[in-house]
């Protein structure tokens, strides 16, 4: 009990010495504690929403690599979901931009994380139209990215491909293209999605050690590690419960439900998202489009009880 209590502890200290200085135009905002994983929850969101502006086929292999695609496949078999293995891959992609961000360095690990993945035509133009993004504080390029964002999806892919094939020589954009020549890609720029890794790597790392040294104890029942595990679940506010979601989603945090660890048959159910109703506090029946209850249809959501 001493060791949960000071785990809950450290939990706390993780999440007070968050802080986050965000451009927002002309002015900069501080982010601090539980704000911070807010901010970043709605970053991901933002990303998710511009991976789905730009994928607009239905086909799994426009996307995903068919050996991934079957693995995809037998993990919703696994864990007995109704899940579209595209919005998988969506979630998968937009949570790894928003944890490692789009520098040059965040771009090569989530290149490596994905090259036997997915299709390489797509994710590559796909990367290179995020990076298109700038922070706010680069107010034309900004006003720019906005512009293309708001183009259909036939004439946002125009400029895109424009721009994608001159990249290495920016100088040769189609000037027929006026909104491609108007990104001035000669120039340099500060990415809007600079990473989190520092950030969430520790926050997620302690909370999955904490749930897993919970769920192994001999000790306990499981009536009691339930006890012990609400009351950890009741620290985490509703974005935490949103950002936790989207991350057991990826396959940076599968482990949580989806691929859980193989134990002995003598050892309960490792699926620690189910098991201690960790999401339970989500509000509504979807989140910008995500029905969380399609991943995780055995939570006792909070919104369910109250209907």
């Amino acid at each position: 009990e001493a060791s949960f209590f000071e785990m809950i502890r450290l939990y706390r200290e993780n999440v007070s010495e968050l802080k986050y200085v965000k451009h927002n135009g002309t002015n900069a905002s501080t982010y601090e504690n539980r704000q911070v994983l807010r901010e970043i929850f709605k970053e991901f969101i933002e990303c998710y929403r511009e991976i789905k502006r730009f994928s607009n086929s239905k086909d799994e292999e426009f996307y995903i690599n068919p050996n991934y695609a079957k693995k995809l496949k037998e993990i919703k078999y696994k864990a007995n979901i109704n899940a579209n293995i595209i919005e998988m891959a969506i979630i998968d992609l937009a949570f790894m931009i928003v944890f490692y961000g789009l520098s040059s360095e965040g771009e090569q690990i989530i290149k490596g994380n994905i090259i036997k993945k997915y299709n390489r035509d797509y994710y590559y133009k796909l990367i290179y139209f995020i990076k298109l993004k700038p922070k706010k504080s680069n107010t034309e390029r900004f006003n720019n990215w906005t512009k293309l964002f708001a183009l259909n999806t036939k004439e946002c892919h125009v400029v895109i491909d424009k721009l994608y094939a001159a990249r290495k020589n920016p100088h040769r954009i189609d000037p027929e293209i006026p909104l491609a020549t108007d990104f001035n890609m000669e120039l340099r720029y500060e990415k809007y999605y600079g990473g989190h890794q520092f950030r969430l790597g520790h926050y997620f790392r302690h909370l999955f050690q904490s749930y897993k040294y919970l769920n192994n104890h001999p000790d306990l029942t499981d009536k009691e590690k339930y006890e012990y595990g609400k009351m950890y679940r009741a620290q985490l506010s509703t974005y935490e419960q949103a950002l936790l979601l989207v991350n057991s989603i990826s396959s940076l945090g599968m482990k949580w439900e989806l691929t859980p660890e193989n134990l002995p048959e003598s050892k309960k159910s490792t699926k620690l998202i189910t098991k201690y109703n960790l999401i339970k506090n989500l509000p509504g029946k979807h989140l910008s489009g995500i029905r969380y209850a399609t991943y995780y249809p055995q939570v006792s959501y909070e919104s369910d009880e109250n209907t």
